[in-house]
């Protein structure tokens, strides 16, 4: 009984709560986050998990050959369908979602269509080849996580690298980075891209300077990393304007960084 009193008082005074990026992970001597917007903090807060483990879709580990730091704590789904792109989708929209502003939950398919979530909980996408149209419900969905998680797996399905690239980003100087941007690479379906998300930045302000933070899913479907950079085995990336992006399992140039439109 004196042993579950105490297990009770730790789980309540947050002693086991989950690490984030904000706990477990400070910026450099001389930096400090000043980024203090919804996203970014949703994104630095964000819960990882605690066993720091990579499983893919269908339940097996992915080896960590300096890989990754941390590993972000969300269902991707037993299909293969939670890819690098999918995941840089997933955390804009879970954000979105989450916080009630669902008139913005809206993404392009390859084909064009956009398909927005209010529209989902009255109607379906009937989807012939790259023909797609909106047809009613007989009965309207609920508003809740599970319906939200139905219509994320729509966007998975029919969205990528290429249709982010050209139908829901602009371009970012690589100065003016901040978190929730992100680097991609596409080309047309069915030629194979990535993306990448910056999850944090820290400023110095005597400087100027920044560096930042990644995450990525990849191929196949697999839960999201925070990323190690290859130079220095930490996990904050030096911004230089003039050096390519590598991380352990794929290379940016700065000229690749893009952030979603406005809506």
């Amino acid at each position: 009984m004196k042993k579950e009193l105490i297990l009770l008082l730790l789980i309540t005074s947050g002693c086991f709560a989950q690490q984030t990026i904000e706990t477990m992970f400070t910026p450099p001597n001389g930096y400090e986050r000043i980024y203090q917007d919804g996203y970014s903090q949703f994104l630095r807060q964000f819960p990882l998990k605690e066993n720091n483990v990579v499983n893919y879709y269908y339940g097996e580990e992915k080896d960590n050959d300096n890989i990754w730091a941390a590993v972000y704590d969300y269902e991707i789904g037993r299909e293969d369908l939670h890819q690098c792109a999918d995941a840089v989708l997933y955390m804009r929209a879970n954000y979105l979602y989450t916080n009630g502003i669902k008139d913005q939950l809206q993404y392009n398919f390859v084909s064009g269509y956009n398909a927005k979530y209010n529209d989902w909980l009255s109607h379906y996408y009937k989807i012939r080849g790259s023909r797609i149209s909106l047809e009613p419900r007989s009965n309207p969905l609920e508003d809740n996580s599970a319906t939200f998680a139905k219509w994320i797996r729509q966007i998975w399905m029919y969205a990528n690298t290429w249709s982010i690239d050209t139908y829901n980003s602009d371009s970012v100087a690589i100065k003016d980075m901040k978190p929730g941007d992100f680097f991609i690479q596409s080309n047309p379906p069915p030629a194979v891209g990535h993306a990448i998300n910056v999850v944090d930045v820290a400023v110095n302000p005597s400087t100027g300077k920044k560096v930042f933070m990644l995450s990525q899913s990849f191929m196949p479907a697999q839960q999201t990393h925070i990323l190690l950079n290859p130079e220095t085995g930490g996990v904050w990336y030096s911004l230089d304007a003039f050096k390519d992006i590598e991380t352990p399992e794929w290379t940016f140039t700065v000229k690749e960084l893009k952030r979603f439109k406005k809506i």
